[in-house]
């Protein structure tokens, strides 16, 4: 199946005019425009469809108008549901065609892949034409014939997208170990979600990652449930962990053998619910991953469950305000004495950064380490970059400069704005992330393109900068997976 996506993917030449011109209209008619294409259309979104399509959004950190044209798209072409039918071979929720190369029937109808598709060419064309409204960005994705639809639809795309964001968990990735094998170099793990679920595995040798279908596990982390990565029983190799949120808002492990993932144990039973962001780390210093969670409501609570082993303990209050709505948290030892901290960027036009430190039984006052960094939609990242022991952050800056800045941890603040570490690292609509890949103490950085080409790319750390990056794997991590 692997090799098929490889093969389909290639041949997706849907690339944007190079004029500025509007965008030409298609022969492609959506099915609100001809519902006879299909034997019926329901006469509204189905929830679960516009739940996966925004975090999709928010995991490629799309724009909010490419957000907007996303929803505009879905909405005109199928009332935002996945449908097996329509116009010439058109098929899912955003009707794409097989005959076009937007993929296999099967892919297309993987709601997470089409929402994929559809925001790797938005990304794509948003830059090309600054000008262009949410509708116009639509139709130079789609080609439809009535290219007017879509800016029509903007107040139901909104309101799907209010609706939407109060569904999910907002995910952020800020950095953990990845070691699954214990060999003291990280590796790379993606989740495909979708109908099969599956995590595949590429161990590092030190200089690039070997396998490209090695599953490790068969069913795992479900589409919508917010999976990471922790040593979560103390035994030096890394496991999986995945959130359900929801209702249930179950919490599942499965242990790595060094060779695979044992089968998924339930290790909670109510932990993170719709809405908060779930993060992985050793907070009381015990060599045991533990979970938190932050609520990012008005009362911006933590809580944290401490790992016994085997599971996670009773959930706990370890700060009563802390990683408010919008902003982006992680967790980390910024200050080298063995417990993990928290640290949330508040991004936007302050690009503060805050710190409550761990005592082991709960987080210290919040206090500022940082008063311009990660700014607007950058995407922040933590790491032990110099090898001191002591979590520093990073920035990427995903734009057409693909900037990455460094601000390293001093054990009371981090130091420094103006640190790039390298000039040309994640690209728009990239995923980066980091680890010690070769094991040298020192955290690096990779980044999945997660495009037709799925390749892998690594900078390693010189304790003072990132060196030129370099291609640690052709095919992992496709479009519509979590990897890291």
């Amino acid at each position: 199946m692997r090799g098929v996506v490889a093969a389909v993917a290639v041949s997706l030449t849907l690339v944007a005019p190079a004029t500025a011109e509007p965008p030409p209209t298609g022969d492609h008619v959506p099915l609100t425009v001809n519902p006879l294409a299909c034997p019926s259309i329901p006469p509204s979104h189905d929830p679960n469809v516009i739940r996966i399509v925004y975090q999709v959004g928010l995991d490629r950190n799309v724009s909010p108008k490419v957000m907007l044209a996303a929803f505009e798209a879905g909405w005109v072409e199928s009332r935002m549901n996945n449908l097996p039918c329509g116009d010439k071979d058109s098929l899912g929720v955003f009707q794409q065609r097989p005959s076009q190369g937007w993929g296999t029937p099967e892919q297309i109808m993987d709601v997470a892949y089409a929402s994929t598709q559809f925001f790797v060419q938005a990304q794509r064309n948003e830059p090309l034409y600054p000008n262009y409204t949410a509708g116009l960005l639509a139709q130079s994705v789609q080609r439809s014939c009535c290219p007017e639809r879509y800016d029509q639809a903007e107040g139901r795309a909104r309101s799907m997208m209010a609706e939407a964001a109060g569904m999910i968990s907002p995910r952020a990735f800020t950095g953990s170990s990845t070691d699954f094998d214990g060999d003291g170099r990280d590796d790379i793990v993606t989740f495909t979600h979708g109908p099969l679920d599956d995590v595949y595995v590429a161990l590092s040798s030190g200089s690039g990652f070997t396998g490209t279908t090695v599953k490790w596990h068969d069913r795992f982390a479900l589409s919508g449930e917010t999976p990471l990565t922790g040593d979560f029983n103390g035994d030096g190799r890394d496991d999986i962990v995945t959130f359900t949120h929801g209702s249930l808002a179950d919490v599942y492990v499965a242990l790595s053998t060094g060779s695979s993932f044992g089968p998924g144990g339930k290790w909670h039973d109510f932990f993170s619910l719709n809405g908060e962001v779930p993060a992985v780390g050793d907070v009381n210093g015990d060599g045991r991953d533990d979970i938190i969670t932050f609520t990012r409501d008005n009362l911006a609570d933590v809580y944290v469950a401490l790992s016994t082993g085997t599971s996670f303990g009773a959930s706990q209050k370890w700060h009563d305000f802390f990683g408010i709505a919008g902003e982006y948290p992680g967790v980390a030892d910024v200050n080298g004495d063995g417990r993990d901290d928290i640290v949330v960027f508040t991004r936007g036009n302050l690009g503060d950064v805050y710190v409550a430190l761990s005592t082991g039984s709960g987080f210290g006052a919040s206090a500022k380490w940082h008063d311009w960094f990660s700014v607007g939609g950058e995407l922040p990242r933590i790491g032990d970059f110099n090898g001191d022991g002591k979590a520093d952050i990073a920035t990427f800056t995903t734009n057409a400069a693909a900037d990455v800045y460094v601000a390293l941890s001093n054990g009371s603040a981090f130091v420094g704005t103006e640190q790039k570490w390298n000039d040309f690292f994640a690209l728009a609509g990239e995923f980066p992330y980091t680890g010690d890949f070769n094991g040298d103490g020192r955290d690096d950085v990779v980044t999945f393109t997660h495009n037709s080409l799925a390749d892998v790319y690594t900078a390693l750390s010189t304790g003072t900068g990132f060196g030129g990056g370099a291609k640690w794997h052709d095919f992992f991590g496709l479009a519509g997976e979590t990897s890291f």
